[in-house]
């Protein structure tokens, strides 16, 4: 048996990047796909790469990804083939390339309370807002009883994933926010400062407009309730 896997990008230049596949094997690293046996080619006119493996064997195993580079850049799917050689081979996952993620964006967090818990109103409500993540898996770790909403899934942009995290909070709180993603934690915390009253007005800017394109990215790819919605909304007004 053989299979031959597929790697479709979009939202660059295909034809100026070359393309590789990478292999990870169960509780193995990442090693490369050219083992003497795989073979690569590509349709430029179609956006896409593909990587063949012929007569299967039982170490071919292992879950593949296909990654671009442009000079010394190199930049991982994070969208994946499998292949589980047995009685016939089978492939899940549809091989869209996702995720190339430029190195130059900065993974941050933003931690946000809303404005009527800093004029006196209690209970409130807080938002970590975790932007330009490298990988798909961000978890955000938030101290409180309530939680009012949490994505299901991060939300991908040009610079990386976001994932936002919404709970209750009790007036005069100091609210942190841990994210935890690919082995590394970043940690903000918030006290009496709104953020939206920073003399940094720039940096205002830039939040508040994260914060909207976040809500309606989610909004129009999970069609969350109406109710989910102008509850992140509160941190934008």
């Amino acid at each position: 048996d053989s299979v031959t896997l597929s790697c479709r990008a979009y939202g660059f230049t295909f034809r100026n990047y070359a393309i590789f596949f990478y292999r990870q094997a169960p509780g193995g690293s990442l090693e490369w796909s050219m083992q003497g046996r795989a073979t690569i080619s590509r349709d430029n006119s179609r956006s896409e790469a593909y990587l063949s493996l012929p007569s299967l064997q039982a170490q071919d195993s292992a879950r593949y990804f296909c990654a671009i580079t442009r000079g010394q850049e190199t930049q991982l799917s994070f969208n994946t083939n499998q292949v589980w050689p047995g009685t016939a081979p089978t492939i899940f996952g549809d091989g869209e390339f996702q995720s190339d993620v430029p190195k130059k964006s900065i993974p941050h967090v933003i931690v946000m309370k809303s404005k009527k818990l800093e004029e006196g109103g209690s209970p409130g409500k807080a938002a970590c807002l975790a932007r330009n993540i490298h990988t798909k898996s961000i978890s955000l770790e938030m101290p409180s009883e309530e939680l009012v909403y949490e994505q299901s899934t991060s939300i991908w942009t040009s610079e990386g994933y976001n994932a936002i995290k919404v709970v209750t909070v009790a007036r005069d709180t100091e609210v942190t926010c841990t994210a935890k993603f690919d082995n590394s934690t970043m940690t903000k915390t918030q006290s009496g400062t709104v953020w939206w009253h920073s003399s940094d007005a720039e940096g205002q800017r830039v939040n508040m407009l994260s914060m909207a394109v976040l809500g309606l990215r989610v909004l129009l790819a999970k069609s969350i309730a109406f109710n989910t919605l102008m509850s992140i909304k509160l941190f934008l007004f």
